[in-house]
């Protein structure tokens, strides 16, 4: 498996996934939340940071631009978490999304849950679904 040990690897690794993806427009916003007794919770979000997990999970879920939501199951979340694995061999750098796509991964393959990923491309585009909105309430 490919490891990215330094900041430079790491950041080589994001250009050459970005370049990739065809019509790519990075979000000002995203993450990954857990459905939970009817509602969608969120423990860890992005704004404007960690560009290498929003592509990431971008590919992962084939999202390319604008404000959208997805349901994940555990292989799209597996996915996800292999795409950003190159880069957690770099030690100079913390890699919150790597731990908690790890953990809600296993989680969703153990317990056969449900997460659903959500990107926002401009805050001031109108929420999409209860997802999109939930994640709002989080990050306002």
């Amino acid at each position: 498996m490919e490891q990215w040990r330094t900041r430079e690897e790491v950041v080589a690794g994001l250009n050459r996934m970005e370049e990739a993806h065809t019509g790519w427009r990075r979000p000002v916003a995203f993450a990954i939340g857990e459905l939970r007794d009817g509602e969608t919770v969120f423990t860890l979000t992005n704004v404007n940071e960690r560009l290498l997990s929003s592509i990431a999970l971008a590919r992962a879920c084939g999202h390319v631009s604008g404000t959208a939501t997805y349901t994940l199951d555990a292989e799209t979340m597996a996915e996800a978490v292999a795409l950003l694995s190159p880069a957690a061999a770099c030690t100079d750098m913390d890699h919150p999304n790597h731990r908690h796509w790890t953990e809600l991964a296993e989680r969703l393959d153990r317990d056969g849950g449900r997460a659903v990923a959500v990107f926002v491309q401009d805050l001031d585009d109108a929420p999409v679904d209860d997802h999109d909105r939930a994640f709002r309430a989080t990050i306002t």
